[in-house]
């Protein structure tokens, strides 16, 4: 009988025995909890198979046969499990000579008291080597516009990306990117904003596109799991364009970088939401930080497998739960009654240092680091705070669009941005605003929206509401132009946090000289966007244009060439609403229907 129980524990134990030896196999960062791994794996198993060979042992005798058996199956085990668990160290991302980091939302004033409490030991150790400085948006403070102006050097005007409904050949400049691999240097993007559809790097490299993305399409294509987990887990619990069953995503992610420790995290958050069924609040910050943890895995396996020469890494968490949770920081801070979820925004700035700490380890001392945000995040402004309506957005466009031409409408706390899109924008322009003062409101006889300009941008105009007196009864009777009121405006809870104009600029590494104490005694410097491109091909050893209006803040050695124009991408037309992630745009509040 016991011969026949360790039979068939012996049995029951060899596929999930064999399965951890090949995920290690194909990715030797796959078994990082080989503890929690056995308990949660194989010790049921065994206790499975001893009670099933427990039973065989009674109904008959195993014999020689099944002591040879246990034998070969033992000693399989004993080797693959021998081979699972020897400690092996992932390899390093050999010949990556610029790192770029991208920490959306992320500024200083947020950064600096976490790093005094030692929170923050990678981004710390940085300053220590290498040069700081505050990176300043300009308006409007829309991520796509921002991260392709740092892309190419031009500011919104001038390289076409104008607002969400777009696509990465709608560009009119080259992105640094592009001007790289024309001069013959391999390049892995990860989650740049306005990379979709990819493009296939040559010479290896990689282009997994960030949360526009529509469709899951990826370079080189094993990616696309990324991507389909991505859109089949949103926030308000929506499936969206996934292709594959979860586990079949699970095995294709395997080879491919992901761990056993997030693998083990969605099973568990998986569970916790059947049983539980968690708020939204709860949602948003289990699945941002879960998203980074997988991307973290993706990109360091990617990153040793192909080691381009530049590379980039971006996490979104700061900004996605900054808008939704920052109230409840504020609270936590003072000593209220704090959430599980109270502490999100800064749990995902500590993660974006922990994931840093990685990279900066797999790409060594002898790459150049550049850590960068888009835009800073702050509490929504006095005015804002503690309003519960928010302006619509679709029926606002569609309606403009049929008078004026493509326009692009986003949401900004509880005013709307409108993006011209029209060849002639100063004309489309005036044509917006005098269509808008035909838009009446039924109670007051006055036009809806009040138009004012927005500063820095010759391409948007901004809109509020001139009545805000916004509530239920309103919304069921009142009127704008003929049409309800309610297709413009809705009650909603409100967010609390929004962005500001300040980001972070980190560069530490070959090319960069750390700032001198004189430097650090005159205060923080601050430099523009438009300096991001130019200074990231100096750091290249590729010269910049002379007609990117920026600087080059590290590294400038070589003399600036006249243009790369020619190097822009090739427009496919005008942008549809398949191109466009609109579900996920009307999560984060970007659009409202």
């Amino acid at each position: 009988m016991r011969l026949a129980a360790a039979l068939g524990a012996a049995v029951a134990l060899l596929p999930a025995v064999l399965f951890v030896a090949w995920a290690c196999l194909v990715n030797p960062w796959f078994n990082d909890v080989p503890v929690l791994l056995g308990l949660l794996v194989f010790l049921p198993l065994a206790l499975g198979g001893g009670a099933a060979g427990a039973r065989l042992g009674r109904r008959r005798r195993v014999g020689q046969l099944g002591r040879g058996l246990l034998g070969v199956l033992l000693g399989v085990e004993l080797m693959c499990l021998g081979f699972a668990t020897f400690p092996r160290s992932p390899p390093a991302a050999e010949g990556v000579r610029l790192l770029v980091v991208g920490i959306d939302g992320a500024s200083w004033d947020q950064l600096d008291p976490l790093a005094a409490e030692g929170r923050l030991p990678a981004l710390s150790a940085l300053q220590e080597r290498g040069h700081r400085a505050v990176l300043r948006a300009e308006e409007p403070l829309f991520s796509p516009l921002l991260w392709t102006t740092m892309a190419t050097g031009q500011r919104p005007e001038v390289h076409g990306i104008r607002g969400f409904r777009t696509r990465a050949d709608q560009a009119r400049v080259p992105r640094f990117w592009d001007i790289a691999v024309d001069q013959g240097r391999s390049v892995g993007l990860y989650k740049w904003l306005v990379t979709w559809p990819p493009f296939q790097p040559p010479a290896g490299g990689f282009v997994v596109p960030a949360w526009l993305a529509p469709t899951p399409e990826t370079a080189p294509p094993e990616l696309s799991f990324v991507k389909e987990i991505e859109l089949s887990r949103r926030l308000k619990r929506k499936r969206v364009r996934a292709v594959r069953p979860g586990w079949r995503l699970a095995l294709a992610g395997i080879p491919e970088g992901l761990r056993a420790s997030t693998l083990l995290l969605a099973a568990e958050w998986t569970l916790r939401e059947r049983l539980t069924r968690p708020g939204e609040a709860e949602r948003a910050w289990r699945l941002q930080l879960l998203r980074v943890q997988l991307d973290r895995d993706v990109f360091l396996a990617q990153l040793a497998r192909e080691a381009p020469e530049l590379t980039t890494f971006t996490t979104y968490a700061p900004d996605a739960l900054g808008h939704t949770h920052w109230d409840a920081l504020e609270t936590c801070r003072a000593g209220g009654d704090c959430p599980p979820w109270g502490r999100a925004v800064e749990e995902a700035l500590l993660q974006a240092d922990a994931v840093l700490a990685e990279l900066l380890a797999a790409v060594g001392p002898e790459a150049t680091v550049l850590v960068l945000s888009d835009h800073g995040l702050r509490a929504m402004e006095a005015g804002d705070a503690g309003r519960y309506f928010a302006p619509r957005t679709e029926r606002l466009r569609t309606r403009l669009e049929a008078v004026v031409g493509p326009v692009d409408v986003a949401r900004v706390g509880h005013k709307v941005a409108v993006t011209l899109l029209a060849e002639d924008p100063l004309a489309q322009l005036q044509a917006v605003d005098a269509e808008l003062q035909t838009w009446t409101q039924a109670s007051t006889g006055e036009p809806l929206y009040r138009t004012e300009p927005i500063e820095g941008s010759e391409v948007a105009l901004g809109l509020t509401f001139r009545d805000e007196r916004i509530d239920a009864e309103r919304l069921s009777a009142d009127t704008v132009g003929g049409e309800p009121l309610s297709d413009y405006a809705r009650l909603t809870e409100a967010y609390s946090g929004e962005h500001h104009a300040d980001g972070i600029w980190l560069a530490a590494g070959p090319g960069v000289v750390a700032a001198s104490d004189a430097e650090v005694e005159a205060g923080e410097p601050v430099y523009l966007q438009v300096d991001v491109a130019p200074t990231i091909l100096a750091l290249l050893g590729i010269p910049a244009g002379a007609d990117m209006p920026g600087e080059v803040r590290h590294g400038e050695l070589l003399p600036r060439v006249p243009t790369w124009a020619h190097l822009a991408p090739e427009s496919r037309g005008e942008v549809t609403d398949e191109d466009v992630n609109t579900e996920l745009l009307e999560q984060l509040g970007y659009i409202e229907r």
